[in-house]
Order: C-alpha cells, then sequence, then structure tokens
C-alpha cells in the first residue's frame, strides 16, 4: 500500500506563488463561501479558513513594517503572522484595500489555537488560492509548525482585538521635508482613516486636517509642495478606528524624521465590540462522499488506490447510483484496495463510528473496511457486498490509534469486481 499527500499536495500548492505572498510593498469584493459556511464574510464569528504557508518569512511585507519592533506583541515577534488573500484586505469591517494591515485573527487547528496578526498580503495575481473563491490566510512557517496545519489545510477563524500593550506608534519608511511614507503599528483595531496637521510655532492653519493616501499597504503623508509641519514644530496625526475611535496623538513627530524611525503616539484604540467567549473549535468534515467529497474547496477528501485498483477507473460516476453522483472503483481485485484520505490527521475521539453504502456492479464479493491513518488500520471488519446497496457501520470505540486521518477499504480475495460507495461519513 502507498500514500500520496506529499504528492498531491505538491501539485496543488505548486498552483500558489508561497513566495509571492510574502511581497514586498510594489506588491499590487470579498469572494463566495465554501460549502460549510459563509466563508465570504468572516468576522467576529467563527469560519472556514483555508491555510497554506509562506516558504520564506522575513522581517516585513507588504504592510510595510518589520515584524521584530520591539513595541509590538511578542507573538508577533515571534513569528505569529500571516499575509491575508486579497478579497479579504479591506480587514473583517470591510473598510478600504490596506485595512487588513495590523488586524489580528485566531485561527484554530486540529491541534491548536494561536493568535496572528496580518503582516502581509496574498496577492490575487499568480495564486489562485488567494482569488476569493474560500477566505485564505497564507502563515508564516512559525504559525503552521504550531498549527500543524498550513500546507494546503483547513481551520477556523475570528477576528480578534490584538492583544497589544502599549500604545500606537508610527513606522517611518521615507521621508523629506514635503513627503513621508509610514505604517502605523500596534493598534488594537484596525485603522479607517488617518489625518495630520503641521502643529507649534510658527504653523500656519494649526486646525486645518489633511487626510493621509492610502498606498499599497502604507500610509503616504503629502505635503503638496509645502512642508508637512507647514512650518511649525512637528506634524500631529488623528487616527479613526474601524469601529469609529478617534484619536488625536499626544507626541509630535518631528516633519522630517529619521527613515526606519519609530514614534509612540501616545494612545491606544478601545475594542468597542462585545466581549467574546469560547474559542473556534475546527472540526474536519465529517462527510467524505455524500455527492460529492467533503471538505473546501481544494481541501477535500480524496481517493488514493493501490494495486489493480489504480490501474483501472476508479472516481465519481452517475451510473447506477440511486441519486446524484457515486464513487466507483472499476478494477477492485485480490492485493487491491483504497484509501479515502484527508489531509489532517485528527484525534479518534472526533468521531463515534463510520458509515458507508456499497454495492457491486454484479456479482457477490467481499471486502474489509477499516479506519486508518497512513496505511494503518485499526478494527477491520468484512463485509459481504452484492448487487444491491447494503450499510457499512464501524464503531471506533475499540480503535487502539490516537489518530485517523483515513477510511480504507479492500479486496478480501474475491475475484476481480466493480465497486460502488456512496453516503460515506465520518459520524461524531
Amino acid at each position: 500500500m502507498r500514500t500520496t499527500r506529499g504528492t498531491f499536495l505538491g501539485v496543488l500548492i505548486s498552483s500558489l506563488a508561497l513566495a509571492g505572498c510574502g511581497g514586498g510593498a510594489d506588491d499590487g469584493d470579498a469572494g463566495t463561501g465554501g460549502p460549510r459556511i459563509d466563508a465570504g464574510a468572516p468576522s467576529e464569528s467563527c469560519g472556514s479558513v483555508r491555510l497554506t504557508t509562506y516558504e520564506t518569512a522575513g522581517e516585513g511585507g507588504w504592510c510595510e513594517y518589520p515584524t521584530n519592533l520591539p513595541m509590538l506583541p511578542a507573538f508577533v515577534r515571534e513569528g505569529f503572522h500571516a499575509a491575508i488573500a486579497e478579497p479579504w484586505n479591506g480587514s473583517s469591517y470591510r473598510g478600504d484595500p490596506g485595512e487588513a494591515c495590523g488586524e489580528c485573527w485566531e485561527i484554530d487547528s486540529v491541534t491548536d489555537t494561536r493568535v496572528v496578526m496580518i503582516t502581509n498580503l496574498c496577492p490575487i495575481e499568480g495564486n489562485p488560492l488567494c482569488a476569493g473563491a474560500h477566505f485564505h490566510l497564507d502563515v508564516a512557517p512559525a504559525v503552521s509548525s504550531a498549527l500543524r496545519a498550513g500546507f494546503l489545510d483547513e481551520g477556523q477563524a475570528r477576528r480578534v482585538p490584538c492583544p497589544v500593550s502599549g500604545s500606537v506608534h508610527l513606522y517611518v519608511n521615507d521621508e523629506n521635508v514635503t513627503y513621508m511614507r509610514v505604517a502605523f503599528v500596534n493598534h488594537r483595531v484596525p485603522i479607517r482613516t488617518a489625518e495630520f496637521r503641521g502643529i507649534g510655532d510658527g504653523v500656519m492653519e494649526p486646525n486645518e486636517w489633511t487626510p493621509l493616501r492610502r498606498s499599497a499597504g502604507g500610509w503616504e503623508v503629502i505635503g503638496d509642495g509645502r512642508q508637512v509641519d507647514r512650518g511649525g514644530q512637528g506634524v500631529q496625526f488623528r487616527i479613526t478606528s474601524a469601529q469609529g475611535e478617534v484619536l488625536v496623538s499626544e507626541t509630535i513627530v518631528p516633519g522630517h524624521p529619521e527613515r526606519r524611525s519609530t514614534w509612540d503616539l501616545g494612545v491606544q484604540f478601545e475594542d468597542r465590540m462585545p466581549p467574546m467567549g469560547g474559542s473556534c473549535d475546527f472540526v474536519p468534515p465529517g462527510d467524505v462522499y455524500v455527492d460529492g467529497w467533503g471538505g473546501i474547496d481544494q481541501v477535500r477528501w480524496l481517493i488514493d488506490p493501490w494495486g489493480e485498483a489504480e490501474g483501472g477507473f476508479f472516481g465519481e460516476t452517475m451510473n447506477g447510483c440511486d441519486s446524484g453522483s457515486c464513487v466507483e472503483v472499476a478494477r477492485f481485485a485480490p492485493s487491491s484496495g483504497f484509501h479515502l484520505r484527508y489531509g489532517q490527521a485528527f484525534s479518534r475521539d472526533t468521531f463515534s463510528r463510520i458509515e458507508a453504502r456499497v454495492r457491486t456492479r454484479s456479482g457477490a464479493a467481499r471486502i474489509g473496511v477499516a479506519p486508518s491513518h497512513e496505511g494503518t488500520r485499526c478494527l477491520r471488519q468484512v463485509f459481504d457486498v452484492g448487487p444491491e446497496w447494503s450499510e457499512v457501520s464501524i464503531d471506533l470505540a475499540g480503535c487502539d490509534q490516537p489518530t485517523l486521518s483515513a477510511i480504507t477499504m479492500d479486496s478480501e480475495g474475491s475475484p476481480t469486481f466493480a465497486l460502488l460507495i456512496d453516503d460515506v461519513r465520518y459520524v461524531r
């Protein structure tokens, strides 16, 4: 027997330019959801997220600030950050592109739950998985390692207020006397708008607030031919959160600050949303095949045959099914079989039993059925199969394996026959 998870996922992941999701500042309506939840509207409610992983994750990204800045939460400095798919780049509050920068998401996998900060973009161009068919995060390696997910997997996610301490800071990417390119960092909730004004002795029109302009993942302070401090002592900022809170910085930033300098603005947003209880809880899709493969777009159960079963037709058919479609293995012979396999292993205790309906094209046969993981089976039982649909059910209580990821069927010595299967489930 063989398993082909690495090969299969390699083909799929090659369609996503993983390194491109960690692009720089020059990288250039939410999509519809998957079949299980409304993935087109991620928010404070837990929803499905598809996960891939950066090949590399540097200190900065599209959001234009290094992830090792000392004022950022420890989890960010330790590598717990992510790139968000471009259709959701306006944050969970559906603002302008770029508003997602600095937003935090709680992600739950089969293994663990972690919070990540958005510091990067997974652009549509060159990245079909980030084009909007399903809510998608491309996570840094530290995240995928902790979650044991991110190699084209599914999880659950919800937005959360960033667990920051201290104030919002300004990071300076570029500057001259009439221009600054900046990023706001360490904010509790996303920033909707930002404004500036010159302030201090010598300033003209001290109460004139001028909007900053979003540019990719950063912000531009444009003096329109005048000094950005308007001849005064420096620049003051006013920022508005995606929840509508308005803050005026206590700090006066020089009109000509050093590049890569950071400035403590002395203010921080409150989270005005009701407190969230509990946490997300991801459970793999129990429907293995019910008129279609269970799971979400690109992350579904699949059939992995071996022996003579691999050499003939195997896959979905509408010929001979009760209704809709079912799965056929046309050459089921001695020393052959198949796994119905999911990409992530899950605890044996996640489900209580497996069920399926089976039949032959003609004649009688016997098959072995078992829950399994990476080819190792437990509780294998033999069932008689004929040309009429019959039920298969196995109670998982006696399985001695801690994790499962497949249902394995093999021939119990019968001559070659065609097998149909349908309504295959792991049942909670």
